[in-house]
């Protein structure tokens, strides 16, 4: 029995089999390969309520928002940032799973959790703004696709999942 989708299959977009290795204070950290829907449930949660304020922010200026309206929506909601920065945690241990508190006794700093979620988020190709987007902006007066054959997964080359290194890349064998 052939599959139309086989989410057993090996992903193609997995480029890092045994996790994504981060360097952060001296040690090596690896997150999953693939980010895992749960992570971002303390991001999501009704309680931090990120779509509330994005919906207020964007309400308060018609939709032109400025640093005016964000600041004013979070003086609506002081104990956010706090909420905020507990869901951040919550999700890198989630992901980290046993080494979080190895993690944690190197004290990442806001900045450090910053550039560690952009990194992430390139590498795990989630692109934030489209969680935040509203559920008309995808909407489309065009026709549905469909797919040409139920068999087309089948012609997939087994070496499909290989991506070579990246000439550019910082990495050596040492």
């Amino acid at each position: 029995m052939s599959f139309v989708i086989d989410l057993d299959a090996e992903r193609r977009e997995v480029q890092y089999p045994d996790g994504i290795p981060v360097k952060f204070g001296g040690e090596q950290f690896i997150f999953p390969a693939e980010l895992p829907a749960a992570a971002l449930d303390p991001i999501l949660s009704d309680e931090l309520d990120l779509v509330g304020l994005l919906g207020d922010v964007i309400n308060s200026a018609d939709g032109d928002a400025g640093i005016k309206e964000v600041v004013a929506a979070l003086f609506r909601r002081p104990a956010l940032p706090r909420k905020f920065l507990e869901a951040i945690r919550e999700t890198y241990a989630l992901l980290l799973d046993d080494q979080n508190e190895e993690f944690l006794k190197r004290k990442p700093s806001v900045p450090d959790y910053v550039r560690l979620t952009t990194g992430l988020a390139r590498v795990y190709g989630v692109e934030l703004g489209k969680f935040f987007r509203s559920a008309d902006s995808s909407e489309s007066d065009g026709a549905t696709s469909s797919p040409t054959s139920p068999d087309s997964t089948e012609s997939t080359p087994d070496g499909s999942g290989f991506v070579p290194d990246s000439p550019d890349s910082s990495a050596s064998d040492d």
